[in-house]
């Protein structure tokens, strides 16, 4: 199935009916429920699926947004299940329960997870971009800055892994209990959870209880220019055990453009566009007319 995410068009007090028709004239009948929903919006939109013919592919954590209380961090992050700190890592647990739920109640077939972050003392993600932009990427200093990195986030990344390893004991028996398959997807920043490595311990111990990999061609993207690992690795390695995976545009280190917009031949990963799979359109700027354009192009790996 064809789908797009809600992160495109959706944005804080706008109309959702005219949204949702607006995917509808992209020719689109499937939608992932984006991490940027509010509780509310949440609420206008179960009510119309059925009646605007409108289906549910998946739904990425943390869908509403966690109102209990703020939080610092993006809405990508907003609670993390590797957290070291215990209330922080429960109520991480609590609103991917919640995601959960509303995956059985509107029959989404997964949800998407950011499953941690190693925390560093300092990441020089910012650093390493700027010199990308500048094409020193070959540079002594770009090396120094990712091997300090890379090795800083092995030294520092046992208790964060037990804390999300932890978690997970939790949610994916709870998930596969009520029948939804926990998708843990590609993280963007070097210093996130999972690595490549991670994903296939990950998945050796909860494949069989319910959670599958979920690429995401950005992320894979900016791992492969940073130098940490070619895209393709991932997508041969894990195929077999692929549930979906987020399409769009890339240019330079800037991800979620319009499938086919920016710098990244998408046709690379076109081998691992099966059938079966959960394929979504995770767009956050691109306009109508590009979009249309990438369905075109994208209809024919449907279902």
């Amino acid at each position: 199935m064809l789908s797009i995410s809600t992160a495109w068009n959706f944005a804080e007090g706008c109309q959702v009916r005219e949204k949702l028709l607006e995917i509808k004239k992209l020719g689109l009948e499937t939608i992932e429920l984006g991490y940027t929903l509010s509780d509310q919006q949440v609420k206008e939109i179960v009510p119309l699926l059925k009646g605007m013919n409108i289906k549910v592919s998946s739904i990425h954590n943390f869908c509403p947004v966690p109102n209990d209380e703020p939080s610092p961090r993006h809405l990508s992050n907003y609670y993390r299940l590797s957290s070291l700190d215990e209330k922080e890592r429960r109520k991480a647990i609590e609103w991917t329960k919640k995601t959960i739920d509303l995956a059985k109640r509107v029959a989404s077939k997964a949800v998407v997870i950011h499953a941690g972050t190693v925390e560093i003392e300092h990441d020089p993600f910012k650093e390493l971009s700027k010199l990308y932009r500048e094409g020193k990427m070959k540079t002594p200093e770009f090396a120094q800055l990712i091997d300090g990195m890379l090795n800083a986030r092995k030294k520092a990344k046992p208790p964060f892994m037990d804390a999300m390893m932890k978690s997970l004991e939790e949610v994916v028996p709870y998930a596969q209990q009520i029948g939804v398959i926990i998708g843990l997807e590609t993280r963007y920043y070097p210093t996130e959870i999972p690595n490549f490595e991670e994903i296939g311990y990950l998945l050796n111990l909860f494949s069989k209880r319910g959670m599958k990999y979920w690429h995401d061609v950005g992320h894979g993207e900016v791992n492969e220019r940073l130098g940490i690992r070619p895209q393709l690795d991932f997508l041969k390695t894990f195929a077999d055990q692929m549930v979906g995976m987020h399409l769009h545009g890339v240019e330079l280190l800037r991800d979620h453009k319009a499938p086919f917009v920016g710098d990244f031949d998408l046709k690379k990963v076109f081998p691992f566009l099966n059938g079966s799979l959960i394929k979504v359109i995770e767009a956050r700027y691109a306009t109508f007319e590009e979009l249309k354009v990438a369905v075109e192009k994208l209809s024919v790996f449907e279902e």
